[in-house]
Parts: C-alpha cells; structure tokens; sequence
C-alpha cells in the first residue's frame, strides 16, 4: 500500500521540465506560482522570483477614478447636446 501511495504522490508532483508560461519554479518548496499575481515573490516560501515582479498592464497602473470622471464628462457632453438640442428644435 504505501509503495502505491508513493507512485501516485510522484506522479502527482510537479515537475521543474513542466512548460508553463509566465509562470516560475520555485526550487526550495518545488512549487510553480505567477510572480505576477505574488509581488514577485514565493507564496509558500518568500523567496524572489528570478526576475522579480513584471510591471502589470497599463489599465491596471492608472487610477480607477479617472475613467470615472471621464464618464461624467462624456455623459455632462451628451446631455449638453440634448438640452440645446430640444432647446432649438423644441
């Protein structure tokens, strides 16, 4: 029995010859993680993806608010239009 629940535990294992994109290997806890996701850094252990931590998308560096207050002036233009609009053709 426990030579079974070996081979399935070393089949289940990851493996360092796995392909995964922007993904990195950990070799102290043998374990694959996303730097991206981690600040670059081992979820399990801590230790410093090689390479640190890619710069994240240029939507998820800007501040959220600036697309809201550009919301609000797209929308302040629209009703603009509609009241001068119903205004002269009114």
């Amino acid at each position: 029995m426990t030579s079974m629940v070996k081979a399935v535990s070393e089949r289940l294992r990851t493996r360092q010859d796995d392909p995964h994109d922007d993904y990195v290997f950990c070799t102290n806890d043998r374990f694959w993680f996303r730097p991206a996701y981690t600040d670059g850094k081992c979820p399990l252990c801590g230790a410093p993806a090689p390479g640190g931590a890619p710069e994240p998308p240029l939507l998820r560096r800007m501040d959220r608010s600036w697309f809201g207050l550009a919301g609000l002036a797209i929308e302040s233009l629209g009703m603009l239009t509609l009241v001068l609009f119903m205004y002269f053709r009114g």
